[in-house]
């Protein structure tokens, strides 16, 4: 391959990678895509893998660093972005072999950033690499990536939660998270497409009649029917009238990540919160910020200094004029205006703040330009939980990416952590979704659980997952409130069974308190819950269930020992840069599996 070839195949690559673009992950672990997945630590259901042995990684760090020199000579010789483009286009079929149709479209979304941030920078290519591809292992030591918050005062004593009795007020919450709609699902469609969303007229005949989409959504690269989400809003409106408030934690545009537009992608947002607005008027609904909602996806700058072309100025303006008829009277149009993030008094005492956690996700590829708590973000939250705290409120805390799972940026999931513990009197939940399994991430302070990230599955069947969602019993309006998440059921439809009954059936999958064992939902019962699964394969099997959805593409390929540890690491930890939760509980698996001495 000649150098500019390398070059532009290269910049192609971390274009996909930043993007989401999967290659075939069979190729990359070298087995079932699914069972791939499975082995890795927790991501979104469109991050790539990394590769597992550590030889492959330090390779890959090293080309990257090569690779991005040789760009940035390349650019320095004059090249235009045009040529950029063409050249990669021309790559990204014959080299990388994605289709025409794909690299048509991708390619040219995803450069204008790349040569943005190349051509105004002085970028280095250690740093750089390893901020993109840190989920990798890669790393950088450039000390203005390793920031801090200013936390106000001293963490108070802790104070012990008494729960309510179980005849004391509650409220009934649904969780939504990953509706990813996809407005031109067409059903008979080729749902076995080489595209990374398929199910539509454009995805080509099916090659037989097993390759024609179902009806009410497929398990294959497919997004969700309107009227899948029609019929799971009207189910939920029928079996749970009394739900008090949404909690809404984004991803609402659909996978066709070469095809994404303002125009796409405002259609799809707005669509989707009509929808929301008709099934429940006048209740109130908090949403959140996700990486597809962007164009390109995950692609959120820094809202200084930004050409406008570049901006996401239109997303944010779109968020305000759809959340305003939502969201509770109070919603801060600046701070949404700004970088899509707000903080709402919605009961006396009772505040709901929404983060923009785009800006601690690494395949946000604007990270590698600056990546110093991006907006003043994180400095925003302390403050406003430096305010809640003074003015005895209590919090939930909202988010699309979990702070603990490999894509999260380190830096960020850091701070984001400190600032957990500093105010864990006064967080009494925190919700978030983009990885479409049913899971959760326990949060420690010295190894002692501390708090809860409650991460919903997805409504869209993208790819190999039933349709779920999540009802929350928390804590109500009394004088002595905790606020506390005190109960918790999933409810899903079975693709396989609607397809071949041709009626949908939405059902209870499993209850929290029921099912596992649980006196409470506090985080040392969370905390004691990952412990008893270690010491109890039966139990972590009925986790296990629950956390696939009970999809059948995931209960055919089964969760092995490489599994059971990946799972059991993710429910212990909040912060990638902290594993010792993660190596306690492996450790008592492995004991009583009798691998270990007792």
């Amino acid at each position: 391959m000649k150098s500019v070839e390398i070059i532009l195949a290269t910049f192609l690559f971390l274009g996909c990678y930043t993007s989401e673009a999967l290659p075939s992950e069979a190729t990359l672990a070298g087995n079932n895509p699914l069972q791939a997945r499975l082995h890795g630590s927790a991501m979104g259901p469109e991050d790539i893998l990394p590769p597992e042995d550590e030889t492959k990684v330090i390779a890959a760090c090293v080309t990257c660093q090569v690779a991005i020199s040789l760009i940035e000579g390349e650019l320095d010789l004059g090249a235009p972005i045009d040529y950029l483009i063409q050249e990669g286009i021309i790559i990204c079929v014959s080299i990388v072999g994605y289709t025409q149709t794909f690299c048509d479209g991708f390619v040219p979304l995803v450069a204008p950033i790349l040569y943005h941030i190349f051509t105004t920078n002085d970028v280095d290519s250690a740093d750089f690499c390893g901020m993109v591809m840190s989920a990798w292992g890669c790393n950088t030591t450039d000390p203005s990536r390793d920031w801090s918050v200013d936390i106000h005062g001293e963490k108070p004593p802790v104070i012990p939660i008494s729960l309510p009795d179980p005849d004391q007020p509650t409220l009934k919450v649904l969780h939504l998270a990953d509706t990813h709609l996809d407005l031109l699902y067409v059903p008979g469609s080729n749902a076995a497409c080489d595209n990374e969303l398929c199910c539509r007229e454009e995805s080509g005949t099916p090659g037989s009649p097993e390759d024609e989409a179902w009806f009410w959504g497929d398990y294959r690269h497919c997004g969700s029917p309107k009227w899948m989400l029609e019929d799971m809003l009207r189910n939920i409106v029928s079996e749970h009238p009394d739900v008090s408030y949404v909690l809404w934690t984004g991803d609402l545009v659909p996978h066709n990540m070469w095809s994404t537009s303002v125009e796409w992608n405002t259609q799809i947002i707005k669509t989707t919160n009509e929808m929301i607005r008709t099934y429940f008027p006048g209740i109130p609904v908090f949403p959140v910020a996700g990486n597809h909602e962007m164009s390109p996806l995950d692609e959120y700058p820094n809202p200084e200094d930004r050409p406008a072309e570049l901006a996401a100025d239109w997303l944010y303006q779109t968020f305000l004029e759809e959340w305003l008829q939502i969201v509770p009277q109070g919603l801060d149009n600046s701070t949404v205006l700004h970088a899509g993030y707000y903080s709402i008094l919605f009961k006396p005492g009772f505040r709901i703040i929404s983060v923009n956690s785009m800006f601690g996700y690494t395949a946000n590829v604007w990270l590698a330009e600056n990546s110093t708590d991006i907006a003043s973000e994180l400095a925003w939250l302390e403050t406003q939980l430096n305010q809640a705290e003074a003015a005895g409120e209590l919090v939930h805390l909202l988010g699309h990416i979990p702070p603990g799972i490999l894509y999260a940026e380190r830096t960020w999931s850091r701070e984001y952590n400190r600032i957990i513990r500093r105010y864990e009197n006064i967080i009494r939940g925190q919700f978030f979704g983009h990885t479409h399994y049913d899971e959760f991430e326990v949060f420690h302070e010295g190894g002692r659980p501390i708090g809860v990230a409650y991460i919903a599955p997805s409504q869209t069947p993208w790819n190999s997952f039933n349709p779920a969602y999540r009802i929350y019993t928390i804590d109500g309006d009394r004088p002595d409130t905790t606020r506390m998440v005190l109960d918790l059921s999933m409810y899903i439809m079975n693709l396989t069974e609607a397809h071949q009954t041709n009626v949908s059936r939405w059902f209870e999958l499993y209850n929290a308190k029921i099912d596992y064992g649980m006196a409470s939902l506090t985080s040392d019962d969370w905390h004691d819950l990952g412990i008893r699964m270690a010491e109890n394969r039966t139990l972590f099997d009925l986790y296990w269930r629950n956390y696939v959805n009970a999809a059948d593409p995931y209960l055919e390929v089964g969760c092995d020992d490489i599994c059971y540890e990946k799972r059991l690491c993710d429910f212990m930890t909040s912060d990638r840069n902290d594993l010792d939760a993660c190596y306690k509980v492996v450790q008592k698996m492995k004991k009583a599996q009798g691998l270990l001495e007792k």
